[in-house]
């Protein structure tokens, strides 16, 4: 019997409702061409249409991954979507439909059946599938410090440190170069849990709070911060600022005297100038402090330089108004 024949009586007997006997005539036709796809989308569709789920499911995932492998991949998308219309929870079908959406260009398609899959792993706890996915998201969304955040929060999740520290690292340059400095607070807090003694990223993150003036998060985290990293000087030089701001004055006097003595250690005269002119500026009718730090320069061997007071590069210094001589101020104007 040709294949018309076979295709027409097996027709006949899909409009009858008689499907067995259908599915019957299409499987002579693949004994002799298994390869034929139309033949088993055909099969597919008839034990669809008798609610065979689980065996039209079957042959649609037999036909739609040679699709794929062939790339055919329009093909393999349309079957792939007749499957998750028959097991809408067939998450690997959502992942196999967005790793076809980015081959052929479609991204936000693939982005779309990427989060599907995501939220279903993330609602099992299976850390290791997300995190799967997770890099597939960012190697179409390098430029997304959402997505490399995400990323990294699976890493941590693994106890992969360096891999998290990574993309935490790589998303807070995304964020600085976008000056979205609230949501890099967050992503500085994370990256200083795994190298605390990053002074860089504290000192990043410190300036933040000083923009802010959140004084009390900037002296926290100094606080909080290793040994090693608070002998640092510009760490020592922030802490004091921070203290200054926040009205503990003492406190800041002797964290500026530390910074002095650290400085000095050196044994770089104009570094120890420039601290000291600091100083000045806000210590400088405290004589007995003054003469205490001259007399650790003497001792550290460190030749005075000419210096004058120093208001804080990154504020800029605002005339005081006395308010008791408004009116006068108003008068001349």
């Amino acid at each position: 019997m040709s294949k018309e024949k076979v295709i027409e009586s097996a027709e006949k007997y899909f409009q009858a409702g008689k499907y067995d006997r259908a599915i019957k005539e299409y499987q002579k036709l693949l004994a002799e061409d298994p390869s034929d796809m139309r033949v088993k989308l055909k099969v597919g569709d008839i034990l669809a249409k008798k609610k065979d789920t689980a065996k039209a499911v079957e042959v649609y995932r037999e036909v739609a991954d040679i699709f794929s492998k062939e790339d055919f991949h329009l093909k393999a998308i349309a079957v792939y979507k007749t499957i998750l219309k028959l097991s809408p929870t067939a998450t690997d079908v959502n992942e196999k439909l967005g790793d076809l959406y980015h081959k052929i260009g479609l991204d936000s398609d693939a982005l779309n059946q990427y989060y599907i899959v995501t939220n279903y792993y993330d609602g099992k706890g299976m850390i290791k599938e997300v995190g799967e996915i997770r890099k597939k998201i960012v190697e179409i969304e390098p430029s997304s410090a959402t997505a490399r955040i995400r990323l990294a929060e699976v890493f941590q999740a693994e106890g992969k440190a360096e891999d998290s520290l990574r993309e935490y690292e790589k998303a807070a340059e995304l964020m600085t170069k976008r000056k979205d400095r609230d949501n890099l607070i967050e992503v500085y807090e994370k990256v200083l849990y795994f190298k605390p003694q990053n002074t860089e990223m504290l000192l990043k993150l410190c300036k933040i709070y000083f923009e802010k003036r959140d004084f009390k998060k900037a002296l926290r985290r100094l606080e909080s911060s290793p040994p090693a990293a608070q002998k640092d000087p510009q760490v020592l030089e922030a802490w004091a600022e921070a203290l200054l701001e926040d009205r503990q004055v003492d406190a800041s006097r002797r964290k500026f005297r530390d910074l002095y003595q650290q400085v000095l250690e050196t044994k770089k005269a104009d570094q120890a100038a420039r601290v000291y002119s600091r100083i000045l500026q806000e210590f400088g009718d405290d004589q007995d402090y003054l003469k205490e730090l001259d007399e650790m320069r003497k001792t550290a061997g460190v030749p005075q330089q000419p210096v004058a007071p120093k208001y804080r590069q990154d504020f800029e210094k605002t005339d005081i108004i006395d308010l008791t001589q408004i009116d006068d101020l108003l008068k001349k104007k």
